[in-house]
Parts: structure tokens; C-alpha cells; sequence
């Protein structure tokens, strides 16, 4: 079940809050990606993570040369975020990680749609830079 924005009720949010207190972590669909949700240090801290870019077999320079500027989305956010690239797997990651204990139901769900909406905007921004290092070939 892939969750919405617009439809993320109380009920979910409790659901996910109990989840996430059962175990070590839980996966959630959330239009089309997943966000990654875990406590950490004894529950104190809550850590969300999310793929904003996939390689295949490569990570292009372009794509990386982006990743070295200053971002372009932090001052449209309350959160401070990360990103982090797995070299293995050709992937970049966006991350969070807060202090835990101090969210309620409606600031898990505010959080939650802001990271979301972070993450969106740093795919959209590195698949333009990856059209970059594209290769165009004339068909004769």
C-alpha cells in the first residue's frame, strides 16, 4: 500500500509510531518511494532515510559535481538534512536524523511530509544533472 500525503491520518501515524517501537526499523511507500524510519540511541534519536538517485552501474560527474555545492533546497526547510552516497550500490541517499523524543502525531506527520517533500526535490535536481553527461547519437 503506497501512502499519500493528503490521505496520512492520525490512525497511520500511530500505526507507524507502533511499528517503529516493535522493531528496528520499518519501510514505508510513500507516492512512489520509500522513506526509511528507525529510532536510534536507545529510542532517543529518529533517523529517516530516503534514495533520491539510483546509477545503475555509475554515478556520473555531473551528478556528483552538484553534490559539492552548497544546497539548493536548505533554505526552504525547517529540517536539517544530508546526503550520503553508497558507492556499492550507486545510489545517493538522503537523510535526517532528530532528536525523537520531543515529536508528537502531528509533528511525525509535518516531518514526514517535509522530508518527503526535500527528498522529491533533490530527485527531480539530480536527474536534470544526470541528462548532462548524456551522449546524444544522430540516426542517419
Amino acid at each position: 500500500m503506497t501512502l499519500r500525503w493528503e490521505m496520512l491520518i492520525e490512525k497511520d501515524i500511530q500505526k507507524i509510531l507502533h511499528q517503529l517501537a516493535e522493531g528496528s526499523g520499518i519501510q514505508i511507500p510513500v507516492e512512489g518511494s520509500d522513506i526509511n524510519i528507525r529510532f536510534l540511541d536507545n529510542d532517543s534519536k529518529l533517523s529517516l532515510s530516503s534514495s533520491v538517485y539510483h546509477g545503475g552501474n555509475y554515478i556520473p560527474s555531473s551528478v556528483r559535481d552538484c553534490l559539492s555545492h552548497k544546497s539548493p533546497f536548505s533554505h526552504l526547510s525547517s529540517i536539517y538534512t544530508y546526503l550520503f552516497i553508497d558507492e556499492q550500490r550507486y545510489q545517493i541517499y538522503l537523510h535526517y536524523l532528530g532528536h525523537a523524543n520531543i515529536l508528537n502525531l502531528e509533528e511525525l506527520k509535518n516531518l514526514l511530509e517535509e522530508f518527503n517533500a526535500i527528498a522529491e526535490k533533490w530527485r527531480f535536481y539530480l536527474d536534470e544533472h544526470d541528462k548532462h553527461d548524456l551522449i546524444y547519437v544522430r540516426v542517419k
